[in-house]
């Protein structure tokens, strides 16, 4: 009785929080509401504490106009930010703005917070609605879309004769400029981001060559405590080798899907049939299982050939054979 009563008041209590949960934030009703290019957002400033990672609202109003979308990821769409006329806008200086999608609010909650810790927040919608952020811009491309990467890759048609040594040398370092950053960022914030992948890290090429890093989308990253930092950082160098692997396999894989559509087709193996059985011929049942096996024949050797009487020898008369019997 007293299980079933809990079980009751449990189901009770999550049936509840799930009315109560505010209608504007089911992942329905916010796509329905994304913004438009054109349209002007009207945003509170931000005041931010790089040391606890917490901010206040209390910077004045600030409004920008929606451009295109950059990206889309699981947690929100980046639209381009312009200012317009607005000057507060404009003194902030690059930025892009994040609409969050995720019916989930305290995914919009806590990267803020992880932008205000970094020093990157510039204002948030404010009130209930929809999650907004407006935060420091960067240029750049994700890895797979750099010139560099694509002269080494995409662009090459016989992807058979991919340099893959090359493309691994140009992975490593691009890696390494990521881990880097990571590393500036936990050491001098004491922050972690946690998810170094191909979306997440905006590469700056110079001359062919990958020259600089920018980390973005910090909503999973974590805090670390002072005491912590050094033993923290083989974690960026995980997430740079896991990195760096998933292009060289990537490079890899192309190179062998080409080498195997290019090489001739296998010859068909000749195979013995059996011949045919004559119409109305039996089959040879198979033998039995257990069945007792007969002994196999044992060969029997040829005969001599039969030769004619050697003739008597020279001298002796032959002897006369019975009169009964023929010559």
């Amino acid at each position: 009785m007293v299980v079933f009563t809990s079980t009751l008041f449990l189901l009770a209590n999550a049936i509840a929080i799930c009315h109560a949960l505010p209608t504007p934030y089911s992942a329905r009703t916010i796509e329905a509401r994304r913004p438009t290019v054109g349209q002007p957002l009207t945003l509170s400033l931000t005041k931010n504490n790089l040391d606890t990672g917490t901010f206040t609202t209390d910077g004045g109003p600030v409004t920008v106009i929606v451009g295109d979308k950059i990206a889309d990821g699981s947690s929100g769409v980046v639209f381009r930010a312009n200012c317009g006329a607005d000057t507060a806008c404009q003194a902030l200086g690059p930025v892009v703005l994040k609409f969050y999608t995720s019916a989930i609010t305290t995914i919009a909650d806590d990267e803020q917070k992880h932008l205000a810790k970094i020093g990157e927040l510039k204002a948030v919608s404010t009130g209930a609605g929809d999650k907004l952020s407006l935060m420091k811009g960067f240029t750049g491309k994700k890895f797979s879309e750099t010139d560099a990467y694509l002269a080494l890759t995409d662009k090459v048609t016989d992807k058979t004769k991919l340099d893959i040594p090359k493309i691994t040398t140009l992975v490593k370092n691009a890696a390494a400029l990521a881990e880097r950053n990571g590393i500036e960022y936990l050491t001098k914030h004491q922050i972690l981001h946690k998810d170094i992948n191909d979306g997440n890290v905006l590469f700056t090429e110079s001359g062919g060559e990958i020259t600089a890093a920018q980390l973005i989308d910090w909503d999973d990253a974590v805090i670390v405590p002072a005491a912590q930092i050094a033993a923290t950082q083989s974690q960026v160098t995980g997430q740079k080798r896991n990195f760096d692997r998933f292009f060289e396999d990537r490079a890899f894989e192309k190179s062998q899907a080409d080498k195997k559509a290019a090489a001739p087709p296998k010859k068909p193996v000749s195979r013995p049939v059996a011949p045919a059985v004559a119409p109305g011929t039996a089959k040879p049942a198979p033998p039995k299982v257990g069945a007792a096996v007969p002994p196999p024949a044992r060969p029997v050797a040829p005969r001599p050939a039969t030769q004619p009487p050697a003739p008597p020898p020279s001298g002796v008369r032959p002897a006369t054979p019975p009169a009964n019997q023929k010559p």
